[in-house]
């Protein structure tokens, strides 16, 4: 008696176990279904900061040129400004 009792148990136990396992393999296929979902977010992502990183320093060299040219273009106005007018007599 107390063996077929216990062995009710396991078969019962077992039962279980095989169930729940049915439903942890679903389980598990759909969260890796999830990582590969966020592996290539990820990975699109990364291309996204370096494509930005590349023209966030294409615009700095570009402002590093026109800050240049617009010191050359300071100083050149000085320049003129320094210089007497030819023509104009003074009175």
């Amino acid at each position: 008696m107390r063996k077929i009792g216990f062995l009710s148990m396991v078969f019962a136990a077992l039962l279980f176990v095989s169930g729940c396992g049915q439903q942890l393999k679903q389980e598990n296929e759909q969260l890796k279904g999830q990582i590969s979902t966020l592996t290539e977010e990820n990975n699109n992502l990364k291309n996204q900061v370096a494509t930005i990183q590349k023209e966030n320093d294409d615009i700095k060299a570009q402002v590093t040129s026109l800050t240049a040219e617009l010191d050359a273009a300071k100083k050149e106005l000085e320049a003129a400004k320094a210089k007497p007018a030819k023509g104009k007599k003074k009175r």
